[in-house]
């Protein structure tokens, strides 16, 4: 804990302070922050802490890797500055923001839809993983112990499971309307509008005469996102049009009464028709490319990670598993990749001489292979490039086997052992090859990507120290 406070006064210090903060925020390895000006910050200082592992700044969001304890780094951090927990500091943010507003470039935009994609889904995340290894649970007690459908605990935990992915939307709606900084619960409210008996799948709807086409929503991610971008320009409109004595009965009401009805009647549709396209995409891509494929997300995950780009992977993983019930493509590349990041870390702990570089390779290694790699990408392959060649080959080769044997992952969890049951079918049909070939892929990537990060960085110590005796003679 004292570390944890230390750490995040010096973070806050670095950042300019708290008047600088706009927004805080967390995921799994990185404290998020969007702050007024950039300039302020001093990237040198943050890359230095002990306890972080390195900085990465895009437009206005600074993301400090601090690792798994990023949750009571954050605690600390919003104590000291008494900033709202998750959300914005500010309701002036655009007006701030102006300050230092650049012109727009494709890049700028491409990673505006990234950061806005990231902001979306990494909150529910938690709840995914949750009710994904659920499901991994339920398989195994059915498959080894004979849980039967008809008891009270097989009902608990498949309802455990299915509400994770059944209310989606809601989930969604919550975390996209926080992330374009209006009221989040009509963005709840509007995913349960979705997910409501009467209008989920419901036939010969109309609304003031105009059909309204039969969608279901469930476990969808476009529709309701679709939906909360419409809202935020609709309820920023009001908002600029209503006086101040009646925003706060007005406001909402208006919203959900005009974004209701367009989302139902065009963006739903639109939304569920494009998720029905990604996976119809990817799957060619995936036949069309095969092996190929899943190689490619094995080995470029590391820099997709780096790049915070992997976030805008998820609508595609979520729209194949709507369709297909399973993921071949991105989760099994990614399971090739991060046993291969983790691994590629270990080896290190191993070659190296330093005690204190060999306990962060090995710490980092370990949550790398369990499917968290932020802590081995930025603390050992960033700085060892013979770790980072050694997971790129890895995540390749164990990537190309992946996609050759067909691998599937049915259910969305950051793949690693700790995800391994995740490769069991949910049908019932208990334990088949899917599930062998995912430990072989796993052994694979971890051997390929240990065996090469080891010989590298070995042979570099060996001409290093012949270099010395000759340079000594």
């Amino acid at each position: 804990m004292e570390k944890d406070l230390e750490l995040a006064k010096k973070i806050l210090s670095a950042v300019g302070g708290k008047d600088n903060v706009i927004v805080t925020n967390h995921c799994a390895t990185r404290l998020r922050l969007t702050v007024k000006d950039t300039a302020k910050v001093h990237v040198k200082e943050l890359d230095k802490f002990e306890g972080a592992l390195g900085s990465v700044i895009r437009q206005n969001e600074v993301q400090i890797i601090v690792g798994t304890g990023v949750g009571n780094v954050y605690s600390e951090f919003i104590k000291l500055g008494d900033f709202s927990d998750s959300g914005r500091i500010e309701e002036t943010i655009e007006e701030d923001l102006k300050i230092k507003k650049e012109p727009m470039r494709f890049k700028s935009y491409f990673f505006k839809v990234v950061d806005f994609i990231s902001g979306t889904f990494v909150p529910v995340l938690p709840i995914l993983v949750a009710a994904g290894l659920v499901s991994a649970v339920l398989n195994i007690a059915v498959t080894f112990f004979g849980l039967s459908s008809e008891t009270g605990t097989y009902v608990i935990l498949s309802a455990i499971n299915s509400a994770g992915f059944y209310f989606l939307p809601i989930f969604l709606g919550y975390s996209s309307a926080n992330k374009l900084g209006i009221n989040p619960m009509l963005g709840m409210y509007l995913g349960a509008i979705l997910v409501h008996s009467s209008i989920d799948g419901a036939e010969g709807l109309e609304f003031l005469s105009i059909p309204v086409a039969t969608t279901t929503y469930n476990t969808t991610v476009i529709p309701v996102i679709l939906g909360v971008l419409f809202m935020y320009a609709v309820y920023k409109g009001i908002d600029r049009m209503t006086p101040k004595e009646v925003k706060f009965f007005v406001n909402p009401l208006v919203t959900i009464l005009i974004v209701t009805p367009v989302t139902l009647i065009f963006l739903g549709p639109i939304g569920n028709e494009a998720g029905k396209y990604i996976a119809s995409a990817l799957g060619f891509v995936n036949e069309n490319l095969g092996w190929l494929s899943v190689g490619l997300i094995g080995a470029f995950t590391p820099v997709l990670v780096m790049t915070g780009t992997n976030q805008a992977l998820f609508p595609l993983v979520f729209a194949t598993m709507a369709e297909l019930n399973y993921d071949n493509f991105v989760m099994p590349g990614m399971l090739a990749a991060n046993i291969a990041i983790g691994s590629a870390a270990i080896a290190m702990s191993l070659a190296l001489k330093e005690t204190d570089k060999k306990a962060l390779s090995l710490s980092a290694g370990i949550t790398g292979v369990m499917g968290i790699t932020e802590p081995s990408i930025f603390g050992v392959l960033l700085v060892y490039k013979n770790a980072f060649k050694g997971a790129v080959i890895g995540g390749l080769v164990c990537g190309l086997f992946a996609g050759f044997i067909h691998l599937k992952q049915y259910a969305v969890v950051s793949p690693g052992i700790a995800a391994l049951p995740t490769f069991i079918p949910t049908d019932g049909s208990g334990l088949t090859w899917n599930f062998y070939f995912a430990i072989i892929t796993a052994l694979i990537a971890g051997g390929t990507s240990f065996a090469v990060t080891y010989v590298l960085q070995k042979s570099v110590v060996a001409e290093k120290s012949a270099t010395n005796v000759a340079e000594a003679l």
